[in-house]
């Protein structure tokens, strides 16, 4: 591992020049910046996935209940590449991806837009024309995506991983240098565990603040039951079959453990897409357990394949949520958040 460090290292430096001049030129103005009318919020992070983006979105959508929401994401994984505004009805997840569909899923309605695809100026420019009503715009992934101004800046790091103790890719997951934190006009710790002291708090806090001053809150993922659409339940003297294909499933397998839930796993990577060859196999391999149990985000994905009909079994969707490590914490960033909006 240490001598393919030093092999890569030379192309991180190079990443790390152009990332370096992109973000200059943004910061002198030779690149420029769309502004809307309407006020904009990015949940982004510094390093390649698996912080909790989606989730995050989530929370803050629900924070706006009262309001006019659009998201705006890039569709990870879909096939198509135009620009779609989402509809349940008439869209699948190879249209506009898993995350955005699980999103549409939760808030569809006339409060909720979703609009997919990797120009974010130009879906906010859409939004402006046919939901001129909308009163808040959140950027999914937004961090890097420059092009457009925003209203507020939130960076997600990841407990596990935090971005002080990371490099550039292909070094290590970084996407731009950690100088860009500076941007952040608030900072989020996230998939925390349950309880962290308040001297590692204060030491986290300390080290973040050698690059940005901004306010820092610390969040966990929430695991809260699961969803059945005949409403059965987990029945904790069988075995279940547990099919993820996300980034990082080991937090889901340790809460099962913690819940004397047994089960095996079959994992796929993030995002897939499961072929009929993936849902035969796991069809077969759930026929000696009482169910299946997968993420919301996978599910979205399988339901659109013949899993159902093909399986005998209950499938079980594991619901998670945000939930902030402090009242305190919880009431700062929400106050941050409806600030803006007054």
């Amino acid at each position: 591992m240490n001598i393919l460090k030093v092999l890569l290292s030379p192309l991180s430096i190079i990443y790390w020049m152009i990332t370096l001049i992109r973000n200059i030129a943004f910061n002198l103005g030779l690149l420029k910046q769309y502004k809307s009318k309407t006020p904009v919020i990015s949940i982004g992070n510094l390093s390649m996935g698996g912080t909790g983006k989606t989730p995050h979105v989530s929370y803050l959508t629900s924070l706006l209940s009262n309001y006019k929401v659009a998201i705006i994401s890039r569709g990870y994984g879909r096939k198509r590449k135009d620009l779609i505004i989402a509809d349940s009805k008439i869209h699948s997840t190879r249209d506009i991806g898993d995350e955005p569909m699980e999103l549409l899923a939760k808030f569809e309605g006339d409060n909720f837009t979703m609009v997919v695809d990797g120009d974010r100026v130009k879906a906010i420019k859409r939004i402006e024309k046919e939901h001129a009503e909308t009163q808040v715009i959140i950027l999914d992934d937004g961090f890097q995506h420059r092009y457009v101004k925003r209203n507020l800046n939130l960076l997600l790091t990841d407990y596990n991983q935090l971005f002080y103790n990371d490099f550039i890719i292909p070094f290590g997951t970084l996407r731009e240098p950690r100088k860009g934190v500076k941007r952040a006009d608030a900072i989020l710790v996230t998939k925390c565990r349950s309880f962290i002291d308040s001297k590692e708090r204060a030491k986290i806090r300390t080290k973040l603040s050698k690059y940005s001053n901004s306010p820092v809150y610390f969040s966990k993922i929430g695991y809260e039951g699961f969803k059945n659409e005949k409403n059965k339940t987990i029945n904790h003297n069988d075995s279940y079959l547990v099919v993820t294909g996300i980034a990082k499933p080991a937090p889901i397998f340790e809460y099962l453990k913690e819940q004397s839930i047994k089960y095996d796993s079959i994992t796929f990577g993030d995002h897939h897409n499961f072929s009929t060859k993936d849902i035969k196999q796991i069809a077969k391999k759930s026929k000696p357990y009482k169910g299946i149990i997968t993420t919301e985000k996978d599910w979205m994905r399988l339901k659109e394949t013949k899993l159902k009909e093909l399986c005998s079994v209950e499938i079980f969707r594991l619901q998670i949520g945000i939930h902030f490590l402090e009242d305190k914490d919880k009431l700062a960033f929400e106050k941050q958040i409806n600030r803006l909006l007054k």
